[in-house]
């Protein structure tokens, strides 16, 4: 769905011809509701890590009040209440009291957290849709933008960021080599890890940085494969997204019967950082420099 962020300013008249007429900022949020404000927006709370970063790269950090529990960009946010739990339930009561202008919800966020909030009188905007692709994230970060009154910024920010993810695609466009890549999301079961397919925003960065998903035919999004689908399709380069919990090249290089999956023969097992490619915000941009590096390693 395309989010359509630029405010409309609508002059609404009050019950008191006295009275100064009220400025409404209209937005469409990434899921399709409608929010009006009636005041600038000075306190704000987000459910999502990319909102979060959002919120700080538009130079709005100190509006922030509270943050779910794995915000952890920039170091900052650190110091902010958490009001979201493991399971990702959230604690109602703090935010009421807290008593935000506005609560940035993600497009995973369930209806009834979205609901609930709501009935307790506080504004909520989704940012973000459920197929998230680098025109939504500059989308998503217009959207911030104009909820904060920083569009001046958000523009600044957007074309920049498409000034360089065009330069990265652009360097990787007349490599002949394009690299078959499995992209390994969890490998609690090493014999049936999980993966990306197509829809996902990952495997449009991984084509924007001139590599080739093994799996990005599927249809599931984040499907569960086994060791022989990744024997049979032989790829030459494997990322550990899931580095961030511990998983290290050696780990691959030892596990059963991937021995003779050519980027373990080869030793190209690489380590990724997950949250500057899966979180749809500011940073995406440096997730995929990292990715041409390491598909690309002979580009300067």
């Amino acid at each position: 769905m395309t989010v359509e962020p630029t405010p409309v300013v609508a002059i609404v008249p009050t019950d008191n011809p006295a009275d100064a007429p009220v400025a409404v900022l209209t937005v469409t949020d990434g899921v399709g509701r409608t929010i009006e404000f009636g005041e600038s927006v000075e306190s704000v709370i987000s459910l999502a890590p990319s909102t979060t970063e959002i919120v700080y790269a538009l130079g709005a950090g100190d509006r922030m009040l509270a943050v779910d529990m794995y915000s952890d960009f920039p170091a900052e946010v650190a110091d902010l209440t958490k009001i979201t739990n493991p399971d990702m339930s959230v604690n109602y009561e703090q935010i009421s009291a807290l008593n935000p202008d506005v609560v940035f919800a993600a497009a995973i966020t369930a209806p009834d957290v979205i609901a609930q909030l709501e009935s307790l009188g506080i504004k909520v905007v989704v940012i973000g849709t459920f197929n998230s692709t680098f025109q939504g994230v500059l989308d998503d970060i217009t959207l911030v933008g104009s909820v904060l009154g920083r569009s001046d910024q958000a523009l600044e920010l957007t074309s920049a960021m498409q000034v360089d993810w065009d330069a990265l695609v652009n360097k990787v466009a007349d490599q002949e080599l394009r690299p078959r890549v499995f992209w390994e999301l969890d490998a609690t079961d090493p014999a049936k890890p999980y993966t990306i397919g197509a829809g996902t925003f990952v495997n449009e960065l991984l084509n924007a940085a001139g590599g080739v998903n093994i799996f990005g035919q599927s249809d599931n999004p984040y499907p569960q494969v086994s060791l022989e689908q990744i024997v049979a399709e032989a790829p030459e380069v494997i990322l550990l997204a899931d580095s961030i919990w511990g998983v290290t090249p050696q780990m691959v290089y030892d596990r059963a019967g991937w021995e003779e999956i050519p980027a373990v023969k080869n030793q190209a097992v690489y380590p990724i950082n997950d949250n500057l490619v899966s979180r749809p915000g500011p940073r995406i941009v440096e997730g995929l420099a990292e990715v041409v590096a390491v598909l690309h390693p002979t580009l300067p």
